[in-house]
């Protein structure tokens, strides 16, 4: 059986595919084409939206849906379908609107139609924003409904600002129901529960009828570990996290910024040439 058009690669994007403009480099463009061209199934995990991510790949396809948002929803962009795997329905109504209002924090929502929605701008919001070609609504939190929302992001201009304690005194008791990750030093991300690597895994594969154990997860970044946990296949960057290159079956001989996915991508087309 050709392994390549077998196993579906899952990669990656933040932390393996960009270079240092955000953008995808020429070569891994060249060999993410090579290995589509030779019959590879290939999708990405990303913390961007859906439009994002479109924008980034641009003539690049996907075969399954990719999992954006950091893993809350599985995007097919085929046809446009996608599966929210977590969003705020079921939260107090007015649980956006008290929000910290401080100067220097911004607070963005990714929004389960794959639109970004602003509802304070901030100057490390705004550089996020360009940075990850992201476009974006402004919002009245008072108009956001709570099934509508993946994930709440809140950015900080200076690491002086105290996020934790201004979202403790603004949300209450409704901060503990939350779960908090660092997503980068300025940026923390607000969401109801955590989504296990198995479901991500789940919402790759069943719109395309793949079994998971027919996926090979391409990591760089710990948002990726449960997922490299989840997976019977894995590789990680060699300058991964130590828990991910821990975690992962194995390591790849190069940084991620010295071509680690391009690494695993062209040794499996060359792999399957070899084996024709």
């Amino acid at each position: 059986m050709n392994h390549l058009s077998s196993t579906l690669v899952l990669c990656d994007l933040d932390h393996l595919l960009l270079g240092a403009d955000g953008n995808l480099t020429q070569v891994v463009r060249d060999v993410l084409q090579l290995f589509v061209r030779r019959g590879g199934r290939f999708t990405v995990f990303s913390q961007r939206t859906p439009r994002a991510v479109r924008s980034i790949l641009g003539s690049v396809r996907l075969s399954a849906p990719a999992l954006v948002c950091g893993g809350a929803m599985a995007y097919h962009f085929a046809d446009g379908t996608h599966q929210p795997l977590c969003t705020f329905a079921g939260q107090d109504a007015d649980l956006f609107a008290r929000l910290p209002v401080a100067e220097g924090v911004g607070i963005a929502l990714q929004m389960t139609d794959g639109t970004t929605r602003v509802l304070r701008m901030s100057e490390a919001l705004e550089r996020h924003l360009r940075q990850e070609w992201t476009p974006y609504l402004l919002a009245n939190a008072a108009d956001i409904k709570g099934e509508e929302v993946l994930r709440v992001l809140l950015y900080q201009d200076s690491k002086a600002v105290p996020m934790i304690s201004l979202l403790e005194k603004s949300l209450g008791d409704r901060t503990a129901v939350l779960l908090g990750e660092r997503a980068a030093v300025d940026t923390l991300i607000l969401t109801p529960r955590t989504v296990s690597g198995r479901e991500m895994l789940d919402a790759v594969c069943m719109p395309v009828g793949t079994d998971p154990e027919d996926v090979l997860v391409l990591a760089g970044g710990l948002p990726m570990l449960d997922m490299v946990r989840a997976s019977s296949q894995s590789t990680a960057a060699a300058d991964a996290p130590a828990e991910l290159r821990l975690a992962a079956q194995k390591v790849t001989l190069t940084d991620a910024a010295a071509g680690s996915a391009v690494e695993v991508l062209y040794r499996m087309v060359r792999d399957a040439e070899n084996l024709a």
